[in-house]
C-alpha cells in the first residue's frame, strides 16, 4: 500500500543520498557548451585570417594561393577543435557527481510528496540488474540497470520504493537512517 513520505523522511534522504538507488541521468546535463560558444573560435580564427590580410597586403599579393592555403588550414583547424569539445561530455561534473553520491540530480529529481510502497523481493538476477518483486499483491519485474548508488537487493527481504508514480522510481537501503521509512511504510 503506498503512502506520501513525510518531509522529515524526505530530508533523511538527501542528506543521506548513498542510501537511495536511483537513475540521475534525467537530471544530468552533460553538455555544458552552447552553440555560440561553439562557433565563437571559428570565428575568432577566421577574424584572425582576414585582418592578417589587411595589415600584410603585400604578402598576400605575392603568395595568394599560399595565404588562402593557410586561411583554409586555420579555420578547419577551429571548426575541429571547437566541434571535438562541442562533442565531449563534461566527466568533471560527472566525476564530481560520483563523489557526491548524486545528491544534487537526487534534488532535482525527487518529488515535493512522493510515495513509499514497499515490496516484497521475490528474485533478483544481479547479472542484468532486473528481478522480480510482490507489490500491492501483484508479481511486477523491476530493473536497475542504469541506476546509481547501487546496493545488494537480497531476495525474500522487503524494498522501500519511492515514486511519484510516474517518471521517478528509487530504492533506499534498508538503514538505521532509514528506519522510518520501512516501518511506517509497512502499515
Amino acid at each position: 500500500m503506498a503512502r506520501k513520505i513525510t518531509s522529515e523522511e524526505r530530508r533523511i534522504l538527501l542528506e543521506n543520498p548513498e542510501l537511495v538507488m536511483f537513475d540521475p541521468h534525467p537530471a544530468l546535463k552533460t553538455q555544458r557548451i552552447s552553440f555560440s560558444k561553439a562557433v565563437l573560435l571559428p570565428a575568432a580564427a577566421g577574424i584572425a585570417v582576414l585582418l592578417c590580410g589587411m595589415l600584410f597586403p603585400g604578402i598576400v599579393h605575392s603568395h595568394p594561393v599560399l595565404f588562402a592555403g593557410f586561411g583554409c588550414a586555420v579555420l578547419l583547424l577551429a571548426a575541429g577543435v571547437a566541434a571535438v569539445r562541442f562533442l565531449k561530455p563534461d566527466d568533471g561534473m560527472i566525476r564530481t557527481a560520483e563523489k557526491n553520491h548524486y545528491v544534487r540530480q537526487l534534488e532535482i529529481l525527487l518529488p515535493e510528496e512522493p510515495e513509499c510502497r514497499i515490496a516484497h523481493i521475490l528474485q533478483v538476477t544481479y547479472e542484468k540488474a532486473e528481478g522480480v518483486w510482490l507489490m500491492n499483491g501483484t508479481e511486477e519485474p523491476f530493473g536497475y540497470g542504469s541506476y546509481v548508488n547501487v546496493f545488494r537487493i537480497e531476495p525474500d527481504t522487503d524494498l522501500a520504493v519511492i515514486t511519484d508514480g510516474t517518471a521517478f522510481w528509487a530504492f533506499v537501503r534498508q538503514d538505521s537512517k532509514t528506519e522510518s521509512i520501512y516501518d511506517q511504510g509497512s502499515s
